[in-house]
């Protein structure tokens, strides 16, 4: 048995050897602790890559590369310039609309009602006031007296049919049924040497924009075209033309300081001739048929161009405003008595009431109507066809 003193020693010794074991413990603890800390905090080590998928993945890389390089070398392609579209043509019957309404539009308008026979009287009216001039009015009543029995008379097709049948019979007497396109199609050329044309007219008419519109599509379908100014008694009359020949790229010929109209046309013939020009076009002043002493002079410029090539001009065309209606036909008679005219160009035929002029114009001068004008471009100058505009005045 231990003496109290031996005993005391045994429990101090037991405490110093726990709590010695306690530190221990403590410290390997904090150690394992810290140990587990360095691990989350360091990155996770990528995964070996084998050795294929790498030469694979810097294949791609390459090629894209090549392909970036070529794109940027290939020369750049021009942007495509849009395909450009044909001008549209005006519809003829739109544009002879108005002249429709107010010749059979009114005539339709008779056979509205329950009548059973309708006045040839009314009929009568309505062709007197619709500009075809008296010859022509008295030829399409013959027309319906004879060929229509009393019953036909009173149904607006047996009418109209006998009424458009007899206008197809005045357009073949003028010979305006020629069924040629274009204006080169109606134009009489020369056998050899320039084609000579005398453009004639009053002033208001649209002799001038006739002139640049007929100039512009003759050059632009290759033939050489002259123009001559022979209007020397309008100041502004040589500007006026040569703003034309500019925008259709022809030659004007204007001398300066020669104020005879006989003069320019002669030089004109003579230059087109010696320089082998297609069309030599001779304007002249525009004037009023009943101004003798002018009609003279214009006269006298025909006879000077025939001292050149002795066929000149081999086409004397009148410009008429289909607005004029009849006066339009007296200016067409006075004209033709002076000069013998080949033919008429009819202006502003869209938007007037007055179309009926063309139909007077075939029946009473016998001429043929070459080209209309039915708008403001330069292709609006159109050739007539006669059955087109028959057509397009009997639409209902």
């Amino acid at each position: 048995m231990m003496s109290p003193g031996h005993a005391q020693q045994m429990d101090i010794l037991l405490i110093f050897i726990g709590v010695m074991l306690l530190l221990v413990l403590g410290v390997i603890a904090l150690s394992m602790a810290k140990s587990r800390r360095q691990k989350k905090a360091l990155p996770k080590a990528p995964e070996e890559v084998p050795p294929q998928v790498r030469a694979e993945e810097k294949e791609t890389v390459v090629a894209k590369e090549v392909v970036k390089e070529k794109e940027a070398l290939a020369p750049v392609a021009p942007p495509v310039a849009p395909v450009p579209t044909a001008p549209t043509e005006v519809d003829l019957k739109e544009a002879l609309r108005k002249t429709e309404e107010n010749l059979f539009g009114r005539i339709r308008g008779l056979f509205k009602t329950d009548a059973v026979g309708k006045p040839l009287e009314e009929i009568e009216e309505i062709l007197y006031t619709s500009d075809l001039g008296p010859t022509t009015v008295q030829r399409l009543m013959a027309a319906i007296e004879e060929k229509l029995s009393r019953k036909e008379k009173a149904d607006y097709e047996s009418v109209r049919e006998a009424l458009k049948e007899e206008i197809k019979n005045i357009f073949a007497g003028s010979h305006s049924t020629h069924p040629g396109e274009g204006i080169l199609s109606k134009i009489q050329f020369a056998d050899e040497g320039p084609t000579v044309l005398m453009i004639v007219g009053v002033n208001g008419a649209g002799k001038t924009t006739s002139i640049g519109k007929i100039s512009a599509q003759l050059a632009g379908q290759g033939k050489k075209v002259l123009v001559a100014a022979g209007d020397t008694f309008r100041a502004a009359a040589g500007g006026q033309l040569k703003v034309w020949t500019d925008r259709a790229q022809v030659e004007i010929f204007s001398p300066e300081g020669v104020t005879d109209p006989s003069a320019v046309a002669f030089d004109a013939v003579s230059k087109g001739k010696a320089q082998g020009y297609d069309i030599v076009i001779v304007d002249t002043a525009g004037r009023l048929h009943t101004q003798a002493n002018l009609m003279e002079e214009i006269k006298k410029m025909k006879r000077v161009m025939s001292k050149v090539i002795p066929e000149a001009p081999h086409e004397t065309l009148i410009v008429l405003d289909a607005n004029s209606g009849q006066n339009a036909l007296m200016q067409a008679k006075e004209f033709h008595g002076a000069l013998s005219l080949t033919g008429a160009i009819l202006t502003k035929m869209d938007g007037t009431a007055k179309g009926g002029v063309a139909v007077g114009l075939a029946q009473e001068l016998q001429i043929p109507i070459k080209l209309i004008g039915v708008g403001e471009r330069i292709q609006d100058l159109r050739s007539f066809s006669s059955h087109d505009f028959v057509e397009s005045l009997f639409v209902h």
